[in-house]
């Protein structure tokens, strides 16, 4: 028999295969584009609405899989998403026009959108409640570590195999991993309290994704649109854009760790909030002036804070005395769908406005989007209505 300080561990390690993995499916599109647009005969431009699908499959998908997760649990649900989410990654393989692939990446989307607050469900589980701010990080460590290196070597896979086998291989890892999963991670029953409007009507919970919405969509935008501009307004080679803009997802390996630990040590969840954003707007809304090698230190600084914010905005949900265990999927599902329904605007408002007038004012703009949604914090509660840790 395992003792369970080992099979805690054994299962961090499962969730943080599966946590990588599916960040892997998430970013293994965005370098494939090209490939898929001569491959196909569709224009690069059209291309963009791949990602958007993806986007739109999440974001619908959060309350119905914290509802699902509530019901019958975050480790069915959870696993039920990683299925999808790998099949579909192995099907997108095969896409053969852009409804097939819009359709495929849509269904990732909504795959994902099962999987990822069911598995703070999980998580949370391993975890003392005095360290759910460390056990998020982790959390969101593993994704930042699948994305990165998604980005850095799926075009690389694919320069040997060729995207459809660069999908389908990834696909393939996701469903082994999956399988993994299912067989040795615990279904740990929980009293199920099925009073939804706990959540869905909680001022806290809305309030809290309502503040951090203007957040999420800057770093969305700047995650995706960086190495754009980079190349054509800063001079940089595609080479070096494309490492530089990878360090926003590695530094966060670092920061989320950092951020739980901050929460889980500090316990003031709105004041590090506030600080990290406003110091994250600061430096997105200052690139246009920065020299090549302050972009480099923003860049690092930026994938630091930003994975510490997430890390904070997921763990404090948890803390509330209000709500139930079951029911912390469906606030984190809540959180996530506001954030994706408000923030989604940020890149495509970027786009507009630094075509329109100038790539200045394009990052000004997504600093002050940050910025307008902040004092939404004073109007949640957070230290006072925790539970006691």
């Amino acid at each position: 028999m395992l003792s369970k300080i080992h099979k805690n561990t054994l299962d961090l390690i499962s969730i943080i295969l599966s946590r990588s993995i599916y960040a892997f499916n998430w970013y293994n599109i965005s370098p494939l584009l090209l490939m898929i647009s001569i491959s196909l005969g569709i224009q690069l431009s059209i291309l963009g609405l791949v990602p958007a699908f993806f986007l739109l499959g999440a974001g619908i998908f959060q309350i119905p899989a914290g509802l699902v997760s509530a019901k019958i649990g975050p480790k069915k649900t959870a696993m039920a998403g990683m299925y999808i989410l790998s099949i579909f990654t192995i099907l997108s393989g095969f896409s053969w026009n852009l409804y097939s692939i819009l359709f495929f990446r849509f269904m990732i989307g909504a795959g994902a959108a099962f999987y990822f607050s069911p598995a703070i469900g999980i998580l949370k589980n391993l975890f003392s409640e005095g360290r759910r701010g460390f056990s998020m990080g982790i959390y969101n460590a593993a994704f930042n570590l699948g994305a990165g290196l998604s980005v850095a070597i799926t075009g690389i896979i694919a320069n040997v195999v060729g995207w459809r086998w660069a999908l389908i291989l990834s696909g393939v890892i996701g469903l082994a991993i999956t399988i993994e999963n299912h067989l040795t991670l615990p279904d740990n029953k929980q009293e199920r309290v099925m009073n939804y409007s706990i959540v869905l009507l909680n001022r806290n919970i809305i309030f809290l994704g309502l503040a951090l919405a203007g957040f999420w969509g800057t770093y969305f935008a700047t995650a995706q649109l960086l190495d754009t501009y980079l190349i054509k307004e800063r001079g940089f080679s595609s080479v070096i854009s494309g490492y530089v803009s990878s360090l926003i997802l590695f530094t966060g390996i670092i920061g989320g760790p950092l951020g739980g630990h901050l929460l889980d040590r500090f316990g003031r969840g709105k004041l590090l909030l506030t600080l990290m954003a406003i110091f994250s707007a600061l430096i997105i809304s200052t690139i246009p002036f920065q020299s090549q090698y302050e972009i480099v230190i923003s860049i690092i600084l930026l994938g630091l804070f930003a994975v510490g914010i997430f890390s904070i905005l997921y763990a404090i949900p948890s803390l509330y005395k209000e709500i139930p265990d079951n029911m912390i999927p469906l606030s984190i599902g809540l959180i996530n769908s506001i954030q994706i329904s408000v923030g989604s605007i940020a890149p495509f408002a970027f786009t507009f406005i630094s075509d329109k007038f100038s790539y200045f004012a394009g990052w000004f703009f997504l600093g002050v989007f940050v910025i307008v949604f902040l004092p939404l914090l004073l109007l949640i509660k957070t230290r006072e209505a925790y539970r006691n840790v």
